[in-house]
């Protein structure tokens, strides 16, 4: 069990020594945070002093993950002090998440109440810089972040060696909510025939013969702020056996999102979350070549094309896509 809040410059300080645990981790398992060594835990400490202080006054805001034991294990700030023309924009900064606790989805809670938290407050874009090849690019991309661009030699990694910098942004479409729901509710069929008619125009095939609601372990509905059903889908569990390496990995569905809606990324996103509360380890989806927003869509989601599986085995006109959860 993994718990977001937000905290107090109070609460900071109160957690001070736990966070420096949290930072001196990172620092030493080879994140490039700003730091380098030799840095010490008094060193840790003292930065999220600071770091207090400026919550204190307004700049930044900062959350925390705790675990079943209420001990802190990731961290994320936005920064919020920005000149007058960027009041619109906050900068994500420190994301952290401890060496011991990684793959939990600590990381994505993170962001999600950062985001969120963003939205509360007016800011419509945000920004931030990661080290180029590390884990941590993955994961804002599976969020819907894009690449901005690389700074090469930005930052000294290790002794003399300079590392490049991604700068990546997403802008904050109006809060989309995704629950579970009936797939055969009108708002669910609704959709689907959307989705069907779309395939038909650009595949010449509706999908509807490869699903089947009661083989699915969930189907989902995204909803904007005004309540409309804007986005759906689904998930479907791929049998076949641990010889196989299919025991643990979930296919997705009658995935769609409303054209301008932004519920993509949100109805992936918590097919994700759903898919690893379950215990699936990763995710496995089709779609067609020629359908080249979707291709584009999982890219940028971070998604990886993997060999053709099941029924699309041979199948040229075909394309998967695979995510380790």
């Amino acid at each position: 069990m993994i718990t977001i809040d937000e905290l107090t410059g109070n609460g900071v300080r109160a957690v001070a020594g736990e966070l420096a645990e949290v930072l001196h981790a990172c620092v030493g398992n080879g994140a490039s945070v700003g730091f380098l060594p030799p840095f010490t835990q008094a060193d840790a400490r003292r930065f999220w002093q600071d770091v207090a202080a400026q919550v204190d006054a307004g700049a930044r805001t900062l959350f925390v993950a705790r675990n079943e034991e209420g001990i802190v294990r990731g961290t994320v700030q936005l920064a919020l002090a920005t000149p007058a023309n960027g009041a619109h924009r906050a900068e994500v900064n420190k994301m952290l998440v401890h060496p011991g606790c990684r793959r939990l989805g600590i990381g994505r809670m993170l962001l999600q109440a950062a985001e969120a938290r963003a939205r509360a407050l007016g800011r419509t874009l945000l920004v931030l810089d990661t080290w180029v090849g590390s884990g941590a690019q993955h994961l804002y991309a599976g969020l819907g972040y894009r690449t901005a661009g690389d700074i090469a030699h930005y930052a000294i990694l290790e002794g003399s060696t300079l590392g490049a910098t991604r700068v990546m942004y997403k802008v904050l479409v109006p809060p989309i909510d995704v629950a579970i729901a009936d797939p055969a509710s009108g708002d669910a069929v609704a959709l689907m025939e959307e989705l069907s008619g779309v395939l038909r125009t650009i595949t010449g095939d509706d999908g509807n013969t490869s699903f089947d609601p009661a083989t699915c372990t969930l189907f989902a509905i995204a909803r904007d702020a005004e309540g409309a059903a804007v986005g759906c889908g689904a998930l479907r569990p791929l049998h076949g056996g641990a010889e196989s390496g299919f025991g643990d990995i979930a296919e997705i569905k009658r995935m769609y999102a409303r054209p301008g809606s932004g519920a993509g990324a949100a109805v992936l996103a918590f097919l994700e979350a759903q898919a690893g509360a379950r215990g699936y380890h990763g995710l496995w989806l089709e779609t067609r070549k020629v359908n080249a927003r979707a291709v584009r869509f999982y890219d940028a989601q971070g998604y990886l094309r993997i060999p053709n599986f099941g029924k699309y085995a041979g199948n040229d006109a075909a394309v998967c896509f695979g995510k380790r959860l």
